[in-house]
This record gives structure tokens, sequence and C-alpha cells, in this order.
């Protein structure tokens, strides 16, 4: 059921005054793929497998006074992945069962915007690095870029002004309060979109209360439209106490000709102490079959620092979403 394309949209009025409407929608995805892997040892691996899958269920809410609220629910689901059906997503039970994603509640108005939530954080560059482009492997492994990570936050996004906005925020370790790295962490930010120019840059303080974790984090990254040609580009400096600081570059192309998108991405990282960088490419060619169907092929290509041989992956791709 996750294949057919369907939207809940529910109506519930509120006897105060000036009655409010919530609107409901039901939305997720389900993407499939075939799989071809080579290590940097040699071994080779091959095989069909389910490769992204949830369902969100969005309420917006009409305050009134230009004010809206808005609450978002997702779950990942993926369908059967053991000889039993499994509904924890436990090491015991496989890795793919249903489980929680991002989870938010949002105040929203002229004043801009409040969220709290318990939600993912990605590597934050490839947004724009990839802005536009297909869907890719992903380079943010933890080694090629930064891992995403998850956390319970409140953040305030000011409204654009000539395009022009920014963002406070704080963050603890998913469940923990004020524990995110021995303390919690703050973030503050910079977004510009005006043209064909869009400009993301934050810095983040852990708080850190062990000298050998990470303290410190800045980044910037920007895409540029040239019409049909997107070019994007992303640098990240960690600063991590006394153990080795490390910064990454992500550089991003991508086209669209008529149903087809095409991208690549490359990045690089490199550790303080440690010769050489890791480096990764992605690319990918995708085929619109639909607004909301496609078929993906998708490569990619990674060597560790100081490593003689590169490991690679490609995949044959089918999306679709509702």
């Amino acid at each position: 059921y996750f294949l057919m394309k369907k939207t809940l949209i529910a109506a519930a009025a509120l006897a105060v005054a000036g009655a409010a409407s919530a609107q409901v929608t039901l939305s997720g995805k389900l993407r499939f793929g075939y799989n071809w892997a080579e290590s940097a040892a040699g071994a080779k691996t091959s095989g069909i497998g389910v490769t992204d899958g949830d369902f969100v269920f969005t309420a917006v809410e009409d305050l009134g006074g230009g004010m809206k609220a808005t609450l978002s629910n997702a779950v990942r689901a993926r369908g059967r992945d053991a000889a039993t059906d499994t509904l924890s997503g436990s090491a015991a039970d496989g890795p793919n069962g249903v489980r929680p994603r991002d989870a938010y509640l949002m105040l929203s108005g002229g004043f801009g915007s409040v969220m709290v939530g318990a939600i993912e954080f990605g590597n934050g560059l490839l947004g724009l690095v990839n802005s536009g482009g297909p869907t890719l492997i992903g380079l943010d492994n933890g080694t090629q870029l930064a891992a995403a990570s998850n956390g319970d936050t409140i953040t305030y996004t000011s409204p654009a002004t000539g395009g022009l906005s920014f963002k406070v925020g704080i963050l603890d370790a998913v469940g923990t309060a004020g524990s995110q790295n021995g303390g919690q962490s703050s973030v503050i930010g910079l977004n510009y979109s005006a043209g064909p120019l869009s400009v993301a840059a934050d810095y983040s303080n852990y708080g850190s209360a062990s000298a050998a974790s990470a303290d410190k984090r800045t980044r910037i990254s920007a895409s540029y439209s040239l019409g049909s040609i997107r070019l994007g580009y992303g640098y990240q400096d960690a600063g991590n106490g006394t153990a080795a600081d490390k910064s990454e570059n992500a550089i991003g192309v991508n086209t669209t000709m008529g149903a087809w998108t095409l991208g690549l991405v490359y990045a690089s990282s490199s550790t303080d102490g440690t010769a050489g960088n890791n480096t990764g490419v992605d690319l990918g060619a995708q085929y619109a079959l639909s607004k909301t169907s496609y078929v993906g092929l998708q490569y990619q290509r990674t060597t560790s620092a100081g490593a003689s041989t590169s490991a690679s992956n490609m995949r044959l791709q089918l999306s679709k979403a509702f």
C-alpha cells in the first residue's frame, strides 16, 4: 500500500471564537534497488532490497492573526525484513523494522517560527551542494563527510528580510537533557536566498565537559543556478578539543534535461596529524516517470586516507512517493 498514490485530508471544526481549522495530510515514499558493491579489500556483493521507506503525518492549524501551529510525525517503514514480522526494528529482529523518524511542533507567524522536536541533523553541507540534484547514495558516512546525528532541539528562525534570515537553537542528545557531549550545545546561523544564489552558514558550540570531545564547528555552503545547471560548494571545520581537528570540503554540479536529472558530488576530508585525505565521488542519473516516481542509477567510489585501493557501490533504484 506504500506504492498507492493517496493523500488523506481531514478538516476538524473547533467551537472557539472564530473557528480554527486543522488540515491533516499523509505522505510518504518507498524505494527499492538492486545493488552491486565492492569493498576496498576486493570483496564483492550484490542483491535487491529496500533502500528507504516512510510515511509522514502532518497537521497544520490556523490560529488566526497570521499564526499557524504545525505538527509533523514521521515513521520509517520498510516492509518485511526478517523471517518473523517485527515492529521494533531491534537488532534481534532485524535492522529495518518500523522506527521513529523526525517529530516536531512548530509555531509560526510574522515573528518567524519556533520549532521544538526530536529530529535528525544531517551533514549540513549536502543540502545546498546537491540542491536540485538527483538522489545519491550519500557521502555523509562519517568518513568522507560527517554523518547525521539525532537530537532534541528548540530552534528559533527569524522572518526573511531581503532574503536574509537568522536562527538560534539549543540541542541535547535524544532523551537525555543536558548531556550532548557532556553539556548542552548551541547553534547560531544565517541563511540567504535571493535569485540564483543561496547561502547557509552556522556556528555550533558543544559545551563539552571533556577536553577530548568535539567542542565547536563552523560550516558554510552555497548553491548558484546558471539556468539548467546548478553549482554547489560546502566547507566545514570541526574542533575536537585535545583530539585531532577535522575539515571537510564538498563540491557539486547537477543539471536537468527534460525528464532527466544528472548530478555529481565530490567530497574530501582531512584530519590533523593524518597524512592524506578521505575522498569520495557520488554520481546519479535519474529519469522522472512522473512528479512522484523515478528510476535512478547511482554510483559511488570512496577512498580512505593512506589507502591504495577504493571501495565502490552502484545501485539501480525505483522510487515512488505519495
